[in-house]
């Protein structure tokens, strides 16, 4: 398995985590985590995508860098993601070192769909 198969399926599961976490979710810190999992699926996939293209991918949590790398590469990805960039790259950074930031269910399970939705396409 190639460095892009191994992002994907990472992504993947970072997918399953966010949602059963976002699921049985209790309270506030409970739900960040789901978020960072979500950000974390997406990082991924771009990332994979790519290294599939011949770019790299570093160590980023920079949604929107990654978007900038994508386009260097026509790259396409979903516009919903130019759209909520800055907000799933904070699920990567302010999320684990800010106890009092509250990650919104609704925008999380949203992006979790989007990117259930996105995966799906890639793999077909």
């Amino acid at each position: 398995m190639g460095k892009y198969e191994d992002l994907i399926r990472l992504a993947i599961n970072d997918l399953k985590v966010a949602e059963l976490i976002l699921n049985s979710a209790n309270d506030e810190l409970m739900q960040n985590s789901a978020a960072y999992n979500t950000e974390q699926a997406v990082e991924k996939i771009m990332k994979g995508l790519l290294v599939r293209a011949g770019g790299t991918a570093g160590i980023t949590h920079n949604i929107t860098q990654l978007s900038k790398d994508m386009d260097d590469l026509s790259i396409d990805y979903p516009e919903w993601i130019r759209e909520k960039d800055y907000e799933i790259s904070s699920w990567a950074t302010t999320i684990r070192y800010n106890a009092n930031f509250k990650a919104d269910h609704d925008e999380i399970a949203t992006v979790i769909n989007l990117t259930r939705k996105w995966l799906d396409s890639i793999e077909n």
